[in-house]
């Protein structure tokens, strides 16, 4: 006898009413509801709360008259009774998530079962097989492997049971299907077929971990090698200048920052042979090797020697030690207790030269080998030497010249390559309008190419040939290093009179020469020298190594160095920084007031500024940038051959 009466509860009311009709296996408008309790929620006092309640009947016409066919779902499947002769035959009623065929063919929402159920056919949706996917993941060092897993549960689907009726709508109930849970046994048979025998960690594994819907675990972790130290050499004449103690009643700064000689017999260098590393062990069992450990040597020179065991480098004669080519050599110093003025005239001396007070006015010192230190300032004077130049404090209306003929080399290199690129752009423009200016004769073509695109073309032709013939006032000394180059230079590169009036081929072939020019000064090896100051204002420095400036800064300045430049302390304000090749450093470039500043790479590298104000421009090579606002933390460098700047993390350029 069919159910006729039910009851639910749930926490609301419409809750309570599915759960009866589920019961029922009836729809809302064949049932009467009455609610027997509303929902409570718990009271102030912590009472417990009470359920909703209702009683659901069925309404009485809806009980199929003894004439009519049924329908029913039991266990999942469709129960069918034929009406009698002349009965009604029952009626099925469905939503779209099912598929339903009858006779052959698609009905939608209901169909009546006139002709029995044996060629009706309902299509529930797939079901959806649960899944378990799990991976052995091995870091690139091998001294790592991770288990991941993720598991999908499935769903099945089936028809809800249903009591037997004339009218019946078929309800779909959809369960979840839990995915497959790894046990410890299976993640140990998992380590065994990945091949993993050092370091497993099996014991630490537990089977909650397993059972969460994804995750990871180190299976196993190795050990990392342990790396040894590299032999290094450590050069104590070069030991950083002690702090100066600034409540003292009396700051001797020439003291503390002065390079001072040493006598013989004193400690220049000292090794450390270093410590090798320890071998290590990867997942796999398989021994990981530390980097083999470098060796260094010291290298001793004139005025050095070495101790017998190798480990320290000592000065044979009392002078002044330096660093050439990872060589230590120790000279003898020509030393001016006090300053270099009209009293002491110019000073030229072969080696080293230390001034322990300042360079004054119109004063020039050269070294024809040695370096230059100065423990004051120079103002107004003029520095030149093959070797590096060090001034402790300001340099102020002057000129130091550091690395003779390499940096006469690096100037005329970085010359000949703007020519180069002039003189392929008028080339490629004259030919490509040739044919369109048959009347205008070539020389008045090339001029007017010239003034209009290339107007920087006869400025650089012209010096080049001051280089051939440099004004007295700049060879200063410097007569040797200049014809030692020269004399690698072809003579037609300086016959630039006729260059714009003997045609297309003649430019052409000067061209050629440029590029076989600047190809034999590539071949010249470079003696880096190096320039160190303390604060740089309305001057100009060449070298051919680095310049640094340890101070506030450097104002309207020229600056060309062969491996790089460095005011990481202060401004570089007004003028222009040349580096050949190698990194700039500055904590702030330009000012707030829109000074032009300019810094370029010739060849390639790095510029990094804390701060780069309005009107500055950098460039590598020949692409460039140029700064329209204030700009924090910039990176300038190029990147697949395209120029890019960075703010921060922020790329605004490239």
């Amino acid at each position: 006898m069919a159910k006729k009466q039910a009851l639910g509860t749930g926490k609301t009311v419409e809750a309570a009413v599915e759960a009866a009709l589920a019961e029922l296996g009836a729809s809302l408008d064949q049932v009467e509801v009455e609610i027997l309790q509303k929902p409570t929620k718990r009271g102030f006092l912590r009472l417990k709360g009470q359920p909703a309640q209702v009683r659901v009947t069925l309404k009485e016409h809806h009980s199929p008259p003894p004439e009519a066919g049924t329908i029913a779902v039991i266990n999942g499947r469709i129960q069918y009774e034929p009406p009698p002769p002349g009965g009604t035959p029952p009626t099925i009623e469905f939503g779209p998530e099912l598929q339903v065929f009858y006779e052959g063919e698609r009905v939608h929402k209901e169909v009546v079962l006139s002709a029995g159920i044996d060629s009706l056919e309902v299509v529930l949706p797939d079901d959806v097989e649960p899944e378990l996917h799990y991976d052995v993941v091995v870091d690139p060092t091998k001294t790592k492997a991770q288990l991941v897993w993720k598991r999908t549960p499935g769903i099945s689907h089936r028809l809800a049971d249903q009591s037997p009726g004339n009218r019946l709508r078929l309800q779909l109930v959809k369960e979840e299907v839990p995915a497959p849970v790894l046990s410890v046994q299976e993640v140990q048979e998992i380590a065994v077929t990945a091949g993993l025998t050092y370091g497993l960690r099996l014991h630490e594994l537990k089977p909650e971990l397993l059972s969460a819907p994804y995750g990871s675990f180190d299976l196993a972790v190795g050990t990392p090698a342990r790396p040894g130290r590299d032999a290094s050499v450590k050069y104590v004449f070069q030991d950083d200048p002690r702090e100066a103690d600034l409540d003292a009643l009396r700051v001797d700064y020439y003291e503390l920052h002065g390079t001072s000689g040493v006598p013989k017999g004193a400690v220049l260098a000292v090794k450390d042979p270093g410590e090798p590393g320890v071998p290590g062990r990867d997942v796999y069992g398989q021994p990981i090797l530390p980097r083999p450990v470098k060796d260094v040597q010291i290298k001793v020179g004139e005025g050095a020697e070495l101790s017998p065991d190798g480990l320290q480098a000592v000065a044979a004669v009392a002078g002044l030690p330096y660093l050439q080519g990872g060589v230590i050599r120790v000279k003898e110093v020509f030393e001016l207790a006090g300053d270099a003025d009209v009293g002491t005239g110019n000073i030229t001396m072969e080696g080293d030269i230390i001034i322990r007070g300042s360079v004054l006015e119109n004063v020039k010192v050269q070294s024809r080998t040695g370096s230059i230190i100065v423990q004051g300032f120079v103002s107004g004077a003029v520095l030149r030497t093959r070797g590096s130049i060090t001034v402790v404090r300001n340099v102020v209306r002057s000129r130091l010249y550091a690395g003779g003929a390499s940096v006469a080399r690096m100037r005329l290199l970085n010359l000949l390559e703007k020519i180069s690129e002039q003189l392929e752009g008028l080339i490629t423009a004259a030919e490509s309008i040739s044919t369109q200016a048959e009347r205008i004769s070539f020389e008045n073509l090339v001029k007017h190419l010239v003034e209009l695109k290339f107007s920087e073309l006869p400025k650089h032709l012209r010096e080049l040939n001051r280089f051939a013939k440099p004004p007295q006032e700049e060879a200063n000394g410097d007569t040797e290093d200049g014809e030692s180059l020269c004399e690698l230079l072809d003579e037609a590169l300086f016959a630039t009179d006729t260059l714009f009036k003997d045609g297309l081929a003649r430019l052409k072939r000067y061209q050629q020469t440029v590029h076989k020019t600047r190809a034999s000064l590539e071949g010249v090896g470079i003696l880096e020298s190096h320039v160190r100051v303390g604060y740089l204002q309305n001057s100009r420095v060449e070298a051919s190594g680095t310049v640094t400036v340890t101070g506030q800064g450097c104002f309207y300045s020229t600056v060309l160095a062969g491996a790089g430049f460095s005011v990481a302390n202060g401004v570089f304000r007004g003028g222009k920084v040349t580096v050949d090749a190698g990194n700039v450093t500055a904590r702030e470039l330009g000012g707030p007031a829109g000074i032009a500043t300019t810094v370029n790479l010739v060849k390639g590298g790095r510029i990094s500024a804390g701060l780069v104000h309005p009107n500055v421009v950098v460039s590598i090579g020949v692409q460039s940038y140029k700064f329209d606002e204030t700009t924090p933390q910039v990176r300038v460098f190029l990147h697949e051959g395209i120029l890019t700047v960075y703010s921060g993390p922020n790329k605004i350029h490239g």
